[in-house]
């Protein structure tokens, strides 16, 4: 499926398009007018702009690509498959999120607040600065990602991992309780409890 292909999917309202390979397609300021795409493929793809919000993507996988300034707003993603993709601001905001996986991708920036997320598993991305607000977290794995910065105000981190991940400075509300059993490794709690103003004493 080329530009044409995939412009015309958007352009049906509502569209559909199932098991389809989704090549080197480069679009800027389109809208997917809330299409569903199933058993498909997107690899190599640039998108810049697009707006994806209240689109479906279930049994999908991206392969190698780019979303600058894009939109998946009040999107559903079902198990849905990332892969050393760039999307730098992307906006997840009162999405939902189910058998999510992403690896080697930039996530940085991104507004995933808000959301409905249940069973994501996330390698070796990088999150700096990315908005978890008010979401909604079940079954999340973590590892070797960059959490530096993540804002997580009203979010509950109980029981997540981040012991292998790079995790300073988080946004939190006052009393801290986003906090409240997350797992960390020992290095990481001496920092916390320096943010959380415990003083270390020297030996």
């Amino acid at each position: 499926m080329g530009d044409d292909e995939l412009l015309a999917v958007f352009s049906e309202g509502d569209g559909y398009a199932s098991s389809v390979l989704v090549d080197d397609v480069e679009l800027a300021y389109e809208c997917a007018n809330g299409a569903t795409f199933e058993g498909s493929v997107f690899r190599d793809c640039l998108f810049e702009q697009v707006d994806f919000g209240d689109c479906t993507f279930r049994d999908v996988r991206f392969e190698q690509c780019r979303f600058i300034g894009c939109t998946m707003d009040k999107g559903w993603l079902n198990r849905v498959d990332l892969r050393d993709c760039s999307a730098p601001g992307l906006s997840l905001l009162q999405a939902r999120l189910s058998q999510v996986s992403a690896a080697a991708c930039d996530l940085s920036f991104a507004n995933i607040s808000e959301t409905s997320i249940d069973h994501m598993a996330l390698r070796d991305c990088r999150m700096r600065e990315a908005a978890f607000q008010r979401a909604k977290l079940r079954h999340v794995s973590l590892a070797d990602c960059d959490l530096t910065r993540i804002d997580v105000f009203g979010t509950s981190l109980a029981g997540i991992d981040v012991s292998t991940c790079l995790f300073q400075a988080p946004v939190l509300s006052g009393d801290y309780r986003e906090l409240r059993g997350l797992v960390v490794s020992p290095e990481q709690a001496l920092s916390l409890a320096t943010l959380l103003g415990v003083r270390i004493a020297e030996e």
